[in-house]
């Protein structure tokens, strides 16, 4: 059920980020370099994404951590809220990285068809996420590019609305294998 959840809101990043890149232009390049630095969407990303991490960090954690687990899950990307540049870039990334392994696990468990080809697309998308956490000003710099270079801007935008299609076709692909089974 939480898979489902988080491929719908693959789904809806995904496309906004399309409808962003693809709308980038010189005009409007102010609003969104001020978007990838929006701590009110940064922590939106970050505060759910930290807590669906915290059953992942479980097994591996020792004993006395265990019990601070969720409490540290909500405190943490409250405080990075005050202290932390570019927290919308940085909470998309965390939550595209989970949304692939989470994704990845599903397609394997639920035996999707054309599996393998949606498990390469999504680790290509989590090393990219990754890259974009270690890095976070690259979004801002990604939004210039599109806002400048039609090549880019339609790159851009089609990859993301391919992102948003292949979150669908998995979102999808589970609902009807949860029926039919």
């Amino acid at each position: 059920m939480i898979l489902l959840l988080e491929l719908l809101a693959g789904m809806a990043t995904a496309g906004i980020l399309a409808w962003l890149f693809f709308t980038a232009s010189a005009d409007n390049i102010g609003k969104l370099e001020k978007l990838c630095r929006n701590n009110i969407a940064g922590i939106a990303y970050a505060l759910p994404t930290a807590l669906l991490c915290v059953p992942l960090a479980i097994p591996v954690s020792p004993d006395f951590l265990i019990l601070w687990l969720y409490p540290l899950a909500v405190v943490l990307p409250i405080l990075c809220f005050y202290h932390i540049d570019h927290y919308a870039a940085r909470g998309v990334s965390f939550f595209l990285i989970l949304l692939s392994y989470d994704a990845i696990h599903g397609v394997f468990e639920h035996h999707i068809a054309g599996g393998g080809i949606a498990t390469i697309i999504l680790l290509i998308n989590g090393v990219a996420a990754i890259w974009l956490s270690a890095i976070p000003c690259t979004l801002r710099d990604i939004f210039r590019k599109a806002a400048v270079n039609k090549y880019w801007k339609y790159a851009l935008s089609s990859y993301s609305a391919v992102m948003a299609l292949l979150y669908l076709y998995i979102f999808i692909m589970m609902i009807i294998g949860v029926f039919v089974k």
